[in-house]
């Protein structure tokens, strides 16, 4: 059974994500730059996070990615994205070993050209899907945000991102980052999690 804690920042329409990988481990996706929800539950469930991945560049709040780091997790992030603080740079296709499972890096462009979804594999079979900025419930990330110039080649690239995505089982279970009242999101529902099924028949923008 795959465990998944997510903790809602309400104002900033953001979510991140605590999975326990086993061996008393834990990954943290696109985490909080106060890190005080992430690192009580952790501590609740006895497991140390050993791993922090962001899903692309923030322009809505500030990554607590780098602090995990200094503790001494491995921090994952976009190699487009070219940060400058330590990081493993990750592209499309390249996969890791978190613990009991394995996750793999999606090149997913659109609401910026550096975006990553990482789908959380185990036993080579997919059971969670980290979305980011890309696919959310009933809508999908802005691609406006660089400037008009970009806008019309982001929005292309964000379309063929999501089609990608929909290949995935109908069952998975999709976890994004943004969601309602997200400065980052377009309009869409209130939910934070869903599936690729019901993405497929119900959101507008596919």
């Amino acid at each position: 059974m795959t465990i998944v804690h997510a903790f809602v920042d309400e104002g900033l329409g953001h979510s991140s994500y605590l999975v326990d990988v086993g061996g008393g481990e834990a990954l943290v996706v696109d985490p909080a730059r106060v890190l005080s929800s992430e690192c009580r539950q952790a501590r609740h469930d006895g497991v140390r996070i050993t791993f922090t991945a962001d899903t692309h560049t923030h322009a809505d709040y500030v990554s607590g990615s780098p602090l995990l780091a200094s503790s001494g997790a491995a921090f994952l992030a976009p190699e487009g994205a070219r940060l400058e603080h330590p990081h493993r740079p990750l592209a499309d296709g390249d996969e890791i070993a978190v613990g009991r499972f394995v996750l793999r890096a999606l090149a997913t462009p659109g609401h910026t050209p550096d975006h990553l979804a990482y789908l959380l594999l185990e036993a080579g079979e997919p059971v969670a899907l980290f979305s980011g900025g890309s696919l959310m419930v009933g809508t999908a990330g802005r691609t406006d945000l660089l400037g008009p110039q970009h806008t019309r080649e982001l929005a292309r690239a964000q379309f063929r991102s999501l089609r990608a995505l929909l290949a995935l089982p109908d069952n998975l279970v999709v976890y994004p980052t943004h969601g309602a009242g997200s400065f980052c999101s377009a309009p869409g529902a209130s939910e934070r999690t869903t599936t690729i099924g019901r993405e497929r028949a119900t959101n507008p923008l596919l």
